[in-house]
């Protein structure tokens, strides 16, 4: 086990630790409050993917006592056994159906799976499982299209927007929906279509809001109407700091060849602990607030950087992501989008609730 020490900034850290991810509590209770104020609705907290990457160990007891979540959404049951293990009472919806394996686990730790394909009914069976209704209203992807599942074992009905940046398409979606929910008036059932991004629309008819990469407080559209916080950082150390000559050549292929004397800082984080290669030469972390571009190719347990003038040493810790760069913007700056790099954010980057 690791000792706890007290790090720059007053930060307590593990002892031995190379990369820290930290998750602000107070931010995470912030942004469900908010989500939960603006859409007026119960939340259910999308957890699948061990929290997006964040640790679910670490994410759902922050959540699990917060009045507004009323559900939790995974994505197998494998990880709704770890939900219940960790002593999470409330439902626990899987997203991504039931297979045959899964219906002893389902079963005994009280599972509410979702139906979106005439062979999830096949599993089901007659068993007394309380489930959720898929429907495809334009994703493409989990849903039944044009049939309608009559049970009195449903207990929610649920879609998914394929592009809420896209109002006019969004907007086609919700109608569907709608029409679809029409036929289970009178039911006292979950009704629930937006996401993080979705919640901008203020569904009339539903009652439940889908909400995950929001929690950590990263905005999903421009001009997004809700005041979050950011919750997470992820920092790593630097192990060695040097002076190379000019012409020298940079990490692996040679892709950076040094122009002028340069001071270079090699930090103990690669695209083994999530860094996204495709910032090789082109991104930057950050020290005291000041960038520090990233030369050559990034390993994968370590990336170079220039530091200049900077006073780096040893031990000192650079920043990946923070208040001020979010997942988003890494995700810009590399090609991709949030989630992926939040899911490839490795174990061995140590967590901690703060």
């Amino acid at each position: 086990m690791f000792s706890v020490l007290k790090a720059q900034e007053g930060v307590h850290v593990f002892s031995g630790c190379r990369s820290l991810l930290r998750i602000k509590r107070s931010a995470v209770e912030h942004n469900v409050r908010e989500i939960h104020r603006f859409s007026g609705k119960k939340i259910i907290a999308v957890i699948k993917s061990d929290a997006y990457g964040m640790g679910v160990r670490y994410v759902a007891p922050i959540l699990r006592n917060l009045d507004p979540v009323d559900s939790f959404a995974v994505a197998c049951a494998e990880e709704g056994v770890l939900l219940r293990e960790m002593g999470v009472k409330r439902e626990i919806i899987i997203l991504g159906g039931v297979l045959p394996e899964e219906m002893e686990a389902v079963k005994e730790f009280r599972l509410t799976p979702v139906v979106s394909d005439p062979e999830h009914m096949k599993v089901i069976g007659g068993e007394d499982i309380k489930f959720h209704v898929k429907f495809d209203t334009g994703m493409g992807r989990l849903g039944f299209i044009g049939e309608l599942v009559k049970d009195p074992r449903v207990v929610g009905v649920m879609s998914h927007l394929s592009t809420p940046a896209d109002r006019e398409f969004s907007l086609k979606q919700i109608e569907e929906f709608r029409r679809i929910v029409e036929a289970y008036r009178g039911k006292a059932l979950k009704i629930h279509i937006e996401s993080s991004a979705g919640v901008v629309y203020k569904v009339p008819f539903t009652t439940h809001v889908r909400i995950g990469l929001a929690l950590y407080g990263e905005k999903s559209l421009k001009d997004y109407p809700i005041e979050l916080e950011p919750a997470v950082s992820i920092s790593a150390r630097v192990i060695s700091v040097k002076d190379v000559p000019a012409g020298f050549p940079i990490s692996y292929g040679r892709t950076h060849i040094t122009k002028k004397k340069t001071r270079i800082a090699v930090v103990a984080f690669g695209y083994a602990d999530g860094l996204m290669k495709s910032l090789s030469n082109r991104g930057y972390l950050l020290f005291e607030g000041r960038k520090l571009p990233i030369l050559g190719n990034i390993t994968m347990d370590m990336t170079i950087v220039e530091v200049g003038d900077l006073k780096v040493k040893p031990g000192d810790w650079v920043c990946v992501v923070n208040e001020s760069r979010t997942f988003g913007d890494l995700a810009r700056e590399a090609g991709t989008i949030p989630y992926e790099i939040m899911c490839n954010i490795s174990s061995r980057v140590k967590r901690e609730v703060i």
